[in-house]
């Protein structure tokens, strides 16, 4: 993997998680210990797709997840949800909203490159909103179920009423819409072939397709 001083972001983040996590454990947090090891663990999900697949991608995406895990993590074992309710939690859903419009932004291009879709580019446009709102209303669903059945999470209730519901929606909306108006101004000086060949996909994609890809 080249150098990106960006990844120090990452990298940064990922510490923090780590950090709340020894914490959670030394004042008996067991719930939030699992919790935070399990987010640290999805953390080094994309830097072993990276080094598996031996794709290169763009130093934000690691930061971004380990930004929006890192919200998620804190907003628990800190009480940081409850201190500064509403506006922790505003902040978390757009930075969540954000990270999964670009992880669906990415997927679909390289996909597209994939099958041979012939994907146009106001269409992956459109579906990087549809992606990201969708995985939104999914979380809410898990939400309302956590609400509805354990009667709430390590914080107190997930849902506080349907304006709560609905502002949480608008900001994953908010940050979808963000990563497509990127896209959008993307599209307009480059291919989207040349964000699979920036992630050194084009070599990945020949061996998935000729069935060659070596187990190391």
């Amino acid at each position: 993997m080249e150098k990106q001083y960006g990844m120090y972001l990452a990298y940064f983040f990922q510490i923090l998680i780590g950090l709340n996590c020894i914490y959670a454990f030394f004042i008996g947090n067991m719930a939030g210990f699992f919790s935070a090891l399990i987010m640290f663990a999805v953390t080094l999900i994309p830097f072993f797709i990276a080094h598996r697949m031996n794709i290169q991608f763009p130093w934000f995406v690691f930061f971004l997840i380990a930004l929006a895990l890192w919200f998620h993590t804190a907003g628990y074992i800190q009480g940081y949800y409850e201190m500064f309710y509403p506006y922790y939690d505003k902040i978390a859903h757009l930075v969540s909203g954000t990270t999964v419009a670009l992880i669906g932004f990415m997927g679909v291009i390289f996909l597209d490159r994939y099958w041979n879709m012939n994907l146009t580019a106001p269409f992956i446009v459109g579906f990087t909103i549809m992606f990201g709102v969708a995985l939104g209303a999914f979380w809410e669903i898990y939400e309302f179920l956590v609400d509805t059945f354990f009667g709430g999470s390590l914080a107190g209730p997930m849902q506080n009423g349907l304006n709560d519901t609905m502002l949480d929606m608008m900001f994953v909306l908010a940050g979808s819409v963000i990563v497509a108006i990127m896209g959008v101004f993307y599209f307009r000086h480059h291919r989207k072939e040349d964000i699979v060949g920036s992630m050194n996909g084009d070599e990945l994609l020949s061996s998935l397709k000729n069935g060659d890809v070596k187990e190391e």
